[in-house]
């Protein structure tokens, strides 16, 4: 059981979510989840050009981090507005997974906010350690809020050590869960975890399919911690829409650490 994890291959360092109002977005962070201003500047030419996205130069940022001070973040990035975007319905990145402290209160304190609830809290099937609910926040950025009572026998999970901590896995939806897999496994070294073909409410939910269908999901693995689901997402799942030169909506891209990139 850990709660408290240091910088090492792997790690999730940052999440960009892209938003038509970032201080909405950080806001909603501030009132409801506890979280601090950690900076606050414009995107430069570099990168812009690092992500591939020339038109996103000048646009403003703030960076966000929880109370714990735990050196993970999110980073709020003005953007155009894109209306034919829908939360998890769109491949990329699909969701955060963050640890909270007692998910029951939080599910209160989020009925009377910006954040869509859209699955309250529930136990998984296969384990009492992992106490998750999901809402939607205001930039179209799914969370997954997950009260961690303990570690599982082959993996550990943070606890939390504020209301809202940080970032621990990231959800990527993918049309080849074992392509993606790959991926990282053969390019960056890191294993592949466990691998499920479960009901799944969040995705079933979000394509109006039957309760129990099942989809593929797996994740990957740095030593004893998961970092990154990957969920096989059905026939009728998109490309994101994004404009021109700027990011995608929602979620837009995870930073991990890596100790070498050469692969």
């Amino acid at each position: 059981m850990t709660d408290c994890r240091t910088d090492g291959e792997g790690r999730i360092k940052m999440a960009t979510v892209s938003a038509a109002d970032a201080d909405a977005v950080a806001a909603s962070y501030r009132d409801y989840f506890g979280y601090r201003i950690a900076g606050e500047a414009k995107v430069d030419e570099a990168l812009a050009a690092l992500w591939g996205t020339p038109e996103m130069a000048g646009r403003r940022f703030v960076v966000m981090g929880p109370e714990s001070g735990t050196q993970v973040f999110i980073r709020i990035v003005d953007n155009d507005p894109v209306p034919d975007y829908a939360p998890l319905k769109s491949f990329g990145w699909a969701a955060l997974e963050i640890t909270v402290k007692d998910v029951e209160a939080l599910h209160a304190r989020l009925q009377d906010s910006p954040f869509e609830i859209i699955g309250p809290p529930a136990f998984l099937d296969f384990s009492d350690k992992i106490y998750p609910m999901q809402a939607v926040g205001l930039a179209g950025e799914p969370f997954y809020l997950n009260e961690v009572r303990g570690s599982l026998p082959l993996y550990d999970l943070p606890i939390a050590r504020s209301f809202v901590d940080h970032i621990f896995i990231t959800i990527l939806a993918t049309p080849d869960m074992q392509a993606a897999i790959d991926f990282y496994t053969q390019n960056l070294g890191w294993a592949q975890g466990n691998q499920y073909e479960v009901p799944y409410s969040v995705i079933n939910n979000a394509f109006g399919l039957p309760a129990q269908t099942k989809h593929k999901l797996s994740m990957t693995c740095v030593g004893r911690d998961v970092n990154n689901e990957v969920d096989q997402y059905p026939p009728g799942t998109t490309a994101r829409p994004t404009k021109p030169g700027l990011l995608p909506p929602g979620i837009a891209s995870v930073s991990f650490i890596v100790e070498d990139l050469d692969a």
